[in-house]
């Protein structure tokens, strides 16, 4: 009997680095045949203030959603679907964490945690998380690295 894909994954953390498009949106395909809701967010433009109105439509989050970080760990946490999980899948993340590398660990931090108190209720969350920067790495996520796929695990097979 072969492992769930999502389970592979969350052996070394909820946040999952990719470097190839099609990898990503193989991993994407084979997480939806699984159950998952995904949320996909292309984060080129993203600024400032611009990445939380795209969070809160695609998240459909409630009116009073603050639009801060405080307000997306909040209404992140109330989320619920009637599957077995959800992935945000944020393409180009890079070109956002390179203008705003705080706000971008905050973001990957706050799913990191929500992830472990979503499995209390038997809900996976998962980040997949594409860059075009090879290099993309941040601090410990909730405790935990982000890891590059198993694909893609070797410098060699992101271009480097």
């Amino acid at each position: 009997m072969s492992t769930e894909f999502w389970k592979e994954l969350m052996q070394n953390g909820s946040i999952t680095l990719f470097w190839n498009n099609s990898i990503f949106e193989k991993s994407i395909q084979a997480i939806k045949l699984e159950g998952f809701d995904i949320y996909s967010f292309n984060c080129n433009e993203w600024d400032n203030g611009n990445f939380h109105k795209d969070i809160s439509q695609t998240l459909q989050f409630p009116d009073y959603y603050g639009e801060n970080l405080n307000a997306f760990n909040d209404c992140l946490s109330d989320m619920t679907t009637e599957n077995k999980g959800f992935v945000l899948a944020f393409k180009n993340f890079d070109a956002f964490s390179k203008k705003y590398p705080d706000i971008a660990f905050e973001i990957l931090d706050i799913i990191q945690i929500n992830s472990w108190r979503f499995l209390i209720e038997r809900t996976v969350l998962l980040g997949f998380v594409q860059s075009n920067d090879g290099k993309l790495s941040f601090p410990s996520l909730g405790g935990m690295t982000a890891d590059w796929n198993k694909e893609e695990w070797f410098n060699k097979n992101r271009g480097l």
